[in-house]
C-alpha cells in the first residue's frame, strides 16, 4: 500500500519536473527568438538607412552634373585652337 502511493508521488514529481525543464527551455528558446528579431530590425534599419544614403549620394551626383555647364573640348572649338597656338608660341 505504501509502495503504490510513494510511486504514485514520485510518477506526479517527475511527470511535473519534466514539465518544468520543458518550460524552461521553451522560455529560454523564446528568448533567443526575441534576441534574433531584435538584431534582425537593427540590421534591416541599417541597411535601409545605407541604401537611402546611396540612393541621396547617387541623385546629388546627378544633379550636380545636370547643374554643372558642359565642359568644352578646347581641340574642338576653332577659338580652342587659336589660344592654344598662342600659349604655345609665347611659350617658345
Amino acid at each position: 500500500m505504501y509502495f503504490r502511493f510513494t510511486a504514485g508521488l514520485l510518477l506526479a514529481l517527475l511527470v511535473s519536473m519534466a514539465g518544468i525543464w520543458l518550460e524552461k527551455q521553451t522560455l529560454e528558446l523564446r528568448r533567443e527568438t526575441s534576441v534574433q528579431h531584435y538584431h534582425e530590425e537593427i540590421l534591416r534599419g541599417w541597411l535601409v538607412r545605407r541604401r537611402l544614403q546611396a540612393e541621396r549620394l547617387t541623385m546629388e551626383a546627378l544633379r550636380t552634373t545636370e547643374i554643372a555647364p558642359p565642359q568644352p573640348a578646347a581641340a574642338a572649338s576653332p577659338v580652342g585652337r587659336q589660344r592654344g597656338a598662342g600659349l604655345e608660341r609665347q611659350r617658345r
